[in-house]
């Protein structure tokens, strides 16, 4: 297995990742069209142009401790331990290929890299906390701002969940809840492969950083790809740029592939051209050059792509009608745990 054939089978479960990340930002979503439910039914329930402001402060009271139970229940609702804990195992999977020893981390590593996943230097329930707050904050707000104008009551609706095209706060926040879905998803899942990396630092090299190279590539992503550093951090093959580890920024979608040794490195002089004497297939060349991600997709099968984006998706992608972002973005049909367990 080629340095390449390895990034490959890397880069077809991140694919499958997408869609998995599709799914909880849709149950997430749900979650937050329930909370805006409840958010309209507070304000129905009072006669805002006749109400002290008593009676306005215990409306945003009210709001608030539904944004905070409703947040609370979207930050548990993703499984990080089952994800954490199959990203892992289809990693080493991938790395058996070329190297049958390789084995996972220690269930202790990977449950304690579950346990709060953390994203741009903060855990991920600080995000979901501060995402409380700045929704609750926004609502109190439009609130008050709409009383203090003597405004409708269905204008001040408005303003918490958008009119004809004008986006309300609530519009925002699932936006907002979305990018960080995905990003919780993608850190949990990079983390797992860099703990499998350097549990298996025998035949791993360094790490590579893959970017998705299109047209919503950001400048930074797009700097990085290819980038490589050894286990410990250090750039090797090249790069002059400082160890980092996506997710770079919210909605990024760049992954983490190992730099494997050669079979000198692991065994020894001469056992490369032992390996080729007796035509066995192993990753006996060493690193490669690097494949970015457009290579990446031009290397899979039609089957590929359509279990990923759906026939009629897949068919207007090899058209020219689908971009690589679509591909790549969970624009197919979403996927659970439980179906990416059985994948």
């Amino acid at each position: 297995m080629s340095e390449i054939e390895l990034q490959d089978a890397i880069l077809r479960h991140a694919l499958e990742l997408q869609r998995l990340s599709a799914n909880e930002e849709a149950r997430t979503i749900a979650i937050l069209m329930a909370l805006e439910d409840e958010l309209k039914q507070l304000i129905a329930s009072r006669t805002l142009g006749d109400a002290t402001k008593k009676q306005i402060e215990a409306l945003i009271d009210d709001a608030q401790s539904a944004i905070g139970a409703r947040y609370a229940e979207v930050a548990t609702s993703m499984d990080s331990r089952a994800l954490v804990l199959l990203v892992a195992d289809r990693t080493v999977e991938a790395m058996q290929e070329a190297f049958p020893e390789v084995t996972l981390p220690t269930r202790e590593t990977l449950e304690s890299l579950s346990k709060d996943v953390m994203i741009d230097g903060a855990p991920a329930s600080d995000w979901w906390d501060k995402q409380a707050e700045d929704t609750a904050f926004k609502f109190a707000a439009q609130v008050r701002q709409g009383v203090i104008n003597g405004e409708a009551q269905e204008r001040i609706v408005a303003r918490i969940v958008g009119r004809n095209g004008e986006p309300g706060i609530m519009e925002v926040s699932r936006r907002n809840a979305r990018a960080l879905v995905h990003s919780a998803v993608m850190s949990a899942a990079n983390s797992a492969r860099l703990a499998t990396y350097r549990k298996n630092s025998k035949f791993t090299a360094g790490i590579r950083w893959l970017s998705t190279l299109d047209s919503h590539t950001c400048l930074t992503c797009a700097a990085l790809d290819g980038a490589s550093w050894d286990l410990d951090g250090e750039p090797i093959k090249g790069t002059s740029l400082d160890l980092r580890f996506p997710p770079a920024h919210w909605n990024c979608r760049c992954v983490l592939s190992p730099v494997p040794k050669g079979l000198n490195d692991i065994f020894g002089a001469g056992i490369d051209e032992m390996i080729a004497a007796k035509s066995m297939r192993a990753s006996k060349d060493g690193p490669v050059a690097n494949q970015n991600f457009n290579d990446f997709l031009k290397r899979q099968s039609p089957e590929f792509i359509e279990r990923v984006l759906g026939v009629k998706r897949a068919e207007l992608y090899r058209q020219g009608k689908l971009s690589l972002r679509d591909l790549v973005s969970g624009t197919g049909r979403p996927l659970t745990l439980d179906e990416l367990r059985a994948a």
